[in-house]
């Protein structure tokens, strides 16, 4: 019977840069609460927290290397004091040094050295076809699924060009339903349509770097007349928040957690330890639900 069916539990982590360490306080007291988690679908940094987890590293650990990491990446100590920051600018150097990094704590490991099944999410930006990435070496699928456009360049993934699956939609809910999850935890990272900048500088939004403020054009005001680049990011962000929420209505989860990270930039590397702190009070917000989930699991 139907019924009677041991419970599956999914966890799907969402992308969204620094915000993303959220994720790593929501896995604090999912460890704490001994909550059971099946297999794990992610997007982008959620992805890599997730592997991290899936491959036995403590959430703590967790932070420690990618607080670390994301310090040695910091493009904002300075206005291009260094011949290295030079080199940081372009997305390849950039990639090759998260590469080098998730070589360092990865290794060669692959999907199958993992502790529970994880799915990462990357989009083939030749066909436009969302692909799930659950095989085969572990490094090559976390740079794809993190592969921001204008940030890192595509990667090649059995003859593919993959990006990050942000791309269509940052947190697949669906494909978590799909792979037999009977219940869904759901931690969603991206912000709110309504709680942006109308017309945020959109290089300065996904790369984290404030080009304007090294050649003093920086205002605190929003331009009274958007410009093109500003009117075209706004229009990607709208047509992004659409597919987000219709996703959301049709495959919804059972517990969704909206860590408060909406003011945090995607790659505002000044307080790394906020977005974890938001995320330990938006799961202890969810206690109860979290409780009586694992409640079911044990009595079936």
């Amino acid at each position: 019977m139907v019924g009677m069916m041991q419970a599956k539990i999914g966890l799907v982590l969402g992308g969204g840069g620094v915000r993303g360490l959220a994720h790593i306080g929501v896995l604090q007291v999912l460890e704490r609460e001994q909550i059971p988690v099946d297999f794990i679908v992610a997007t982008s940094m959620g992805g890599i927290v997730g592997v991290l987890w899936a491959l036995g590293n403590t959430p703590a650990a967790i932070a420690t290397g990618l607080q670390r990491a994301l310090v040695l990446n910091n493009p904002d100590t300075g206005p291009f004091n260094t011949v290295k920051q030079v080199k940081l600018v372009s997305s390849r150097a950039r990639q090759q040094r998260m590469r080098q990094q998730l070589q360092d704590a990865i290794g060669d490991r692959t999907f199958a050295d993992l502790q529970r099944p994880v799915s990462l999410m990357a989009v083939d930006m030749v066909l436009g076809d969302e692909v799930v990435l659950s095989e085969g070496a572990l490094v090559p699928a976390l740079l794809a699924t993190s592969a921001v456009p204008g940030v890192f360049p595509p990667v090649v993934v059995d003859n593919r060009q993959l990006a990050d699956g942000a791309v269509i939609d940052s947190l697949a809910t669906h494909v978590a339903y799909a792979q037999g999850a009977t219940h869904v935890i759901a931690v969603d990272v991206q912000p709110a349509l309504e709680t942006e900048h109308v017309w945020v500088d959109p290089i300065a939004d996904v790369t984290g770097i404030q080009w304007g403020a090294w050649f003093g054009r920086i205002s605190g005001d929003e331009p009274k007349q958007p410009g093109v680049l500003q009117s075209l990011w706004r229009s990607s962000r709208i047509m992004a928040w659409h597919i987000h929420q219709l996703r959301l209505r049709q495959h919804l989860p059972d517990i969704m957690m909206r860590p408060s990270v909406d003011a945090i930039g995607t790659l505002d590397l000044n307080d790394t330890a906020r977005p974890i702190e938001a995320g330990i009070v938006e799961a202890e917000r969810h206690l109860d639900a979290l409780r009586a989930l694992k409640m079911e699991r044990h009595s079936i």
